[in-house]
């Protein structure tokens, strides 16, 4: 269910790929697949797994991330990336921001893990809106088909944004979801 868990996170988009909560170790080969996907793999295939050169592996039990070498993962811009942050010290971490308070409150009491999950998809989902801001303006309805259809023309809302030089916004743009 951890991988519906990272699905939920992208919230309002759709996960589109390939999703396998737990490969057999008998097609270990599909991680070898040039489509993206997010597969459960067993502990015990850690080693097949990291021979992988084009894989971000995972470690749940960990709580490590690997990110290949050749692989350059881009970041958002600021001001979003601070507020992300500091969303999710927030969340993950209250004690922090009572931390200097002389009387804290009393109610600052553990979490219960609904609550959690939904401080986290509201954080991913105010970042999907501050991605998003303004996308309606660069609809454009085309008639002249049989069938009218909506185009969207990212570049006129990069340009809204200013954020042609932000790479993470752009892939963000031209993926499938």
């Amino acid at each position: 269910m951890l991988f519906r868990s990272l699905v939920a996170l992208i919230y309002p988009l759709q996960y589109s790929h390939t999703l396998v909560p737990v490969l057999p170790s008998s097609i270990l080969e599909v991680l070898s697949s040039p489509t993206p996907y997010i597969i459960g793999v067993h502990s015990m295939h850690g080693e097949a797994v990291s021979e992988l050169l084009d894989v971000i592996t995972v470690d749940l039990d960990g709580g490590i991330v690997s990110v290949p070498e050749n692989m350059t993962i881009h970041s958002l811009t600021e001001p979003l990336k601070t507020n992300v942050f500091h969303e999710l010290s927030h969340v993950l971490h209250p004690e922090l921001v009572i931390a200097d308070n002389a009387f804290p409150s009393s109610r600052c009491g553990g979490q219960a893990l609904e609550l959690l999950d939904k401080q986290l998809r509201a954080v991913m989902l105010r970042l999907m809106a501050a991605l998003l801001q303004g996308y309606r303006t660069c609809l454009t309805l085309v008639r002249i088909s049989p069938r009218p259809y909506i185009a969207f023309h990212k570049a006129a809302l990069l340009g809204l944004r200013s954020d042609q030089d932000c790479d993470f916004l752009v892939r963000f743009l031209d993926c499938m979801f």
